[in-house]
């Protein structure tokens, strides 16, 4: 019988170790890899083809004009608009989070401590900004590269950039400080695809258990933490199960364009609403490899799991935190729709540099596969071989509240 190999994995995930933005050649690039592992697990994996829109960026500066000149280390932020090739040129105000205090008339480029919620964001575009500059959470944190949701700019939008801790800070106890700011980017929407595969179950075909996890990055990072990592997880299940007789079936899929809004699991929940009814539980993979560090379930889905998965830690010997709660990945496209769910991920100081260039792989290790293994494993069998599915196929209302305030605070209502 198959064995699970943690080194595989590693092995795996380090080829992943790649930008691999939606629509971007990288995307393609890791999508050819992940089918060529699929087909040598012997599987014919689908491609199912969506739309999203997607960005590139390519000018992105910030020039500090008085009371000292110099240029600031920032990167762009997607969807946030572009300024004209010169530049946009301005006083730079402090608004926090966009307090009310602080706003100031319109014109001015405003700092951020960090990037606001929905509604500190259309405060902020009532004073028609002229720029928008993000501080860093930390000190030690380098640049997010990351996006606007396209569906805020119903509010508004402003050029954004992001620029390190320090330099804000500078910037803040300066006062005064008039700047440059230029960000140029274009638009355009690509073709994504998802990655999917399954191995029918004998017995109950039409009873099916969902492994997932994204494959895509922010743009210009390699995103080993996230997700390669989960992503060559996923597929060393996928290999595991393609040599085991099972009695439910148990469907892997990988899927792009997480980091844009959850736009591929989304795609593919809308394409097979009609099929869904027959999905007892999604098994999701986001943030994992992180050699120094701990495990932890989110369930969102019926107030059983949580108890079991607590239990069937303390049987293993295998330290599991477990909570009740909504995350931004793309099981919460399926608990969206009443499919229960649970993400499973690594709690490590690896992942400090999730969505920055420090995201590289540096601190991931075999361990990480390891320890995860014997939870995943026996969740999975239970899930798969049960004669009576364990658990019920509902999220509570509490959850339910949780998952609509999370897609609206993403803006998504506003898109259509």
């Amino acid at each position: 019988m198959t064995e699970f190999d943690s080194s595989r994995v590693l092995n795996l995930a380090r080829r992943l170790s790649f930008p691999r933005f939606a629509g971007s050649e990288g995307e393609a690039r890791a999508r050819e890899l992940i089918v060529e592992e699929l087909r040598s697990s012997g599987y014919e994996p689908a491609l199912e083809e969506f739309e999203t829109l997607t960005f590139k960026i390519d000018r992105a500066e910030l020039r500090v004009l008085k009371p000292w000149t110099a240029d600031v280390e920032c990167v762009g932020v997607g969807f946030s608009g572009s300024t004209p090739e010169s530049g946009v040129e301005s006083e730079v105000r402090y608004v926090e989070t966009g307090e009310r205090l602080l706003l100031p008339e319109e014109g001015y480029i405003l700092l951020l401590s960090r990037m606001p919620k929905l509604e500190g964001y259309k405060r902020i575009m009532k004073s028609k900004p002229a720029g928008l500059l993000v501080a860093e959470g930390s000190p030690h944190r380098g640049l997010s590269h990351v996006a606007l949701m396209p569906g805020w700019r119903k509010h508004g939008s402003a050029p954004m950039l992001r620029i390190r801790f320090r330099d804000a800070h500078r910037i803040l106890e300066a006062g005064g400080v008039r700047a440059r700011l230029t960000l140029i980017q274009n638009e355009w929407k690509a073709k994504c695809y998802n990655v999917v595969v399954e191995r029918r179950g004998w017995k109950y075909p039409d009873e099916v258990v969902v492994v997932c996890a994204h494959y895509d990055t922010v743009y210009g990072v390699p995103g080993v933490i996230d997700n390669a990592c989960g992503t060559a997880l996923a597929l060393e299940l996928a290999r595991l199960f393609s040599g085991r007789r099972v009695k439910r079936t148990i469907r892997f899929i990988l899927f792009s364009a997480e980091e844009l809004g959850l736009r591929g699991s989304q795609a593919y929940v809308e394409k097979h609403k009609d099929q869904l009814e027959n999905v007892k539980m999604v098994i999701n993979l986001d943030v994992h490899g992180g050699a120094l560090g701990s495990n932890d379930a989110i369930v969102t889905g019926p107030a059983q799991v949580k108890p079991y998965l607590e239990v069937l830690s303390r049987e293993l010997g295998v330290n599991l935190s477990v909570r009740e709660d909504v995350v931004g990945s793309d099981g919460t496209s399926f608990a969206k729709v009443g499919v229960p769910v649970v993400n499973f991920s690594r709690s490590s100081g690896a992942s400090a540099g999730t969505h920055s260039v420090g995201d590289d792989g540096r601190f991931v290790g075999v361990w990480a596969f390891e320890s995860m293994k014997p939870l995943l494993l026996k969740f999975l069998n239970l899930l798969t071989e049960s004669e009576e599915f364990p658990f019920p196929r509902e999220v509570p209302e509490g959850l339910k509240k949780k998952i609509t305030e999370f897609f609206k605070m993403l803006g998504l209502e506003c898109e259509e």
